[in-house]
């Protein structure tokens, strides 16, 4: 695993601390200031669904958010925002949790209008999610200010927490009504009021005069004219319906306009930015990134390059540490390797330009992840070449049966180190899949918090979030619902112990396995200044014994760090209370 990306801030302490003599007897070793990738705890939030810290900003570009039911209302924007977000970070919720990496949904400004929810349009589905983007140069205003993200990242990296955000290449979000009348395209016969409402049941389309069934809102669209998609993003840019769907690289994905990553033809800015930038003047100077402003003219580089540019432009603003990108196996490589490029080249001129933030002495390198469907933990070497550290992991067992976690846990320390630039990023629920039973949160968090490689905790998952019951023809929208931040606490205090716990060792997630005895499993991670032991234990025992072998020898004192317990070692094994199934086994402070 990558143990060139461990941070020392305390290089001076560890020094006198590194033999192995030390842990064998006893001596502690403080691990808090160290960070690693491969061990790092990722929590997935959606903004819009977490906080609402500024009512103020609910409505914004003529969207509408109450239609007058639960299903019609499943998604709209709910009013969470990067204030409700910093609010939680500064109350110490994420470092309660062990969290040290938040990773949050796109902040650029989203289509405004909404497209037809689920197979029969039952409801108005809009950019919540920030998945639809339409300008990548500033952010959109239901999310919050250019200066309050500013703070946000700020106070993240003032608590040692990195920032990972969405970012994709492949596609912008989908042509709405909204939007057709505000920036005049597509030949659309409405106001903005018309353009909100959702109607169901047979519709009228003021050209033709003709009935359609209400699930196709694209009949108000005009597509047999060209002209009227000139003030669009213009077919230098996005692909002609004729030339989709010819391969993996050319797919339409859901329908969604695809850009032309693959063209190396220069091209200007697509018109809906010219109009719409001309339009805006300075009123919108509060959202728009600075750092994009010089991206925000003809270029005259491939449509690819420009989104790259305006990409990077988040990192060179704010310091963004990395990104999780979207739909890898949709753009070639060599333009992942290209944005990645531009992203370390952004992280530096950031750091030169924030000499005295803290966050600006570490030294890792921008960190990419991404989705490919179903895969696993197995080794891409075209990503890695590309830049990327890992791929996400869909295949994490999802049922919390902790007989058989450690034949995962043996499985995935194996595989993860036999190299030092690639690792994973397992999940139990996400933005995708809702596999695991609210009800089994305790037993699902043990297999996850503990598991080797990186982790993503899917916001809510810490206190058993269920998907909100809803009649919607599409069940994805039930998994993101908002954030309860009124309910019971057993399950969140137990993620709270195990992520504390896999905070202060490196070894757990960075660690090579051993397997001891029956669901006993030591971690050790050694470096040349960081030598890290655990040993994890299942058990179903109210009491039980801890062989720790040869990790540690007798005498030494050992704690269960989930119940603070402490034990010399006698004969090879300590004996601990049981509680929730699990034994951590650390050396005593």
């Amino acid at each position: 695993m990558k143990k060139t990306q461990i941070f020392r801030t305390c290089i001076a302490i560890y020094l006198c601390l590194i033999s192995t003599s030390c842990i064998n007897t006893g001596k502690p070793i403080t691990h808090d200031n160290i960070f690693s990738w491969d061990n790092a705890s990722l929590y997935f939030v959606y903004i819009d669904r977490f906080y609402n810290g500024n009512h103020h900003n609910d409505i914004n570009y003529g969207r509408k958010i109450d239609y007058g039911n639960p299903t019609k209302n499943i998604a709209t924007f709910h009013g969470g925002d990067i204030v409700g977000l910093t609010q939680k970070l500064n109350e110490g919720y994420f470092d309660k949790l062990g969290v040290d990496v938040l990773w949050i949904t796109g902040i650029y400004e989203q289509i405004h209008g909404w497209v037809g929810g689920g197979s029969t349009n039952d409801f108005p589905h809009y950019a919540y999610h920030g998945y639809y983007p339409m300008d990548f140069t500033q952010m959109d205003k239901n999310f919050g200010t250019i200066e309050e993200f500013r703070t946000f990242v700020d106070a993240a990296h003032a608590r040692n927490i990195r920032i990972v955000m969405d970012a994709g290449i492949n596609h912008p979000g989908y042509q709405t009504l909204l939007d057709a009348v505000q920036y005049n395209f597509g030949g659309v016969d409405m106001t903005e009021a018309q353009a909100t409402k959702h109607t169901e049941g047979l519709i009228s389309n003021s050209l033709s005069g003709e009935h359609y069934n209400a699930y196709d809102y694209l009949s108000h669209f005009n597509f047999e004219c060209d002209s009227v998609w000139e003030n669009w993003w213009g077919n230098a840019w996005i692909r002609s319906k004729d030339e989709v769907d010819k391969d993996v690289l050319t797919e339409s994905i859901f329908g969604l306009p695809d850009f032309r990553t693959e063209s190396n033809t220069p091209v200007d800015l697509p018109p809906l930015y010219k109009n719409k930038w001309n339009a805006e003047a300075d009123s919108n100077t509060a959202w728009i990134n600075s750092s994009a402003v010089k991206y925000r003219t003809n270029l005259n580089i491939p449509p690819a390059e420009y989104i790259i540019k305006w990409l990077a432009a988040w990192v060179e603003e704010f310091g963004i540490d990395g990104f999780r990108c979207d739909v890898l196996d949709n753009v070639d490589t060599y333009r992942w390797k290209e944005l990645n490029t531009a992203c370390n080249q952004a992280l530096d001129t950031w750091r030169q330009n924030n000499k005295i933030k803290p966050c600006a002495k570490w030294t890792s390198d921008f960190w990419m992840t991404g989705d490919i469907w179903d895969a696993g933990i197995e080794y891409y070497p075209n990503y890695a070449s590309s830049g990327f550290a890992s791929v996400v992991n869909f295949t994490f067992p999802k049922n919390g049966n902790l007989d058989s976690i450690g034949i995962t846990w043996q499985q995935y320390a194996n595989e993860l180190n036999q190299r030092n630039n690639w690792s994973t990023v397992s999940f139990l629920n996400n933005t995708y899949k809702r596999d695991t039973q609210s009800q089994n949160m305790i037993n699902c968090g043990t297999c996850l918090l503990l598991a080797p490689g990186a982790i993503q905790i899917f916001y809510g998952d810490e206190v058993g979030r269920q998907s909100v019951k809803n009649n919607a023809s599409d069940p994805t929208h039930g998994y993101r619902g908002d954030y309860i931040w009124e309910q019971e606490t057993k399950t969140l205090d137990h993620w709270q112990k195990l992520g504390s716990f896999r905070k202060k060792h490196i070894s757990v997630g960075a660690g090579r396995q051993i397997t001891i005895d029956k669901n006993t499993f030591a971690r050790i991670y050694e470096s040349d200044n960081i030598k890290d032991r655990v040993i994890l234990k299942t058990s179903a025992q109210k009491k039980d014994f801890v062989n720790v072998g040869d990790i540690f020898k007798d005498g030494v004192e050992l704690r269960n760090a989930y119940t603070n317990e402490t034990s010399i070692v006698k004969d090879s094994k300590v004996e601990f209370n049981v509680l929730n199934n699990i034994i951590l086994v650390e050396i005593a402070q």
